[in-house]
């Protein structure tokens, strides 16, 4: 036999470990990558929908803001919701990796 019972055990840990690790990074990575095209494709919309306009006066309050401003608040939207699935998607993996974690800890 190449390994002990003891140290066949040990090793399998230390695999697992690497394996978990890679993919820690590999998820690192693509999440790092996601925000860069969302912040370009922000960027592009609020490109697109922007403009030079001229203040319109109403009794609104809006006065201040010019006509395209409807560009603006769409992307804010949009970069709102957006934020928001990322930072759940992000919230679980780290819930489930996080239950994970304590697992191997008991054993």
């Amino acid at each position: 036999m190449k390994y002990r019972d003891e140290e066949g055990f040990e090793e399998v840990l230390r695999r697992g470990q690497e394996i978990k690790k890679k993919h820690d990074q590999r998820v690192k990575h693509v999440l790092t990558a996601t925000s860069a095209v969302l912040a370009v494709a922000l960027l592009g919309v609020l490109g697109i929908f922007t403009g030079v306009g001229t203040a319109t006066d109403t009794i609104y309050g809006s006065f201040i803001l010019p006509a395209e401003a409807g560009g603006y608040i769409l992307t804010a939207v949009i970069a709102f919701a957006l934020g928001i699935v990322v930072a759940m998607t992000v919230r679980y993996y780290r819930n489930k990796t996080g239950a994970e974690d304590q697992t191997e800890k008991v054993d």
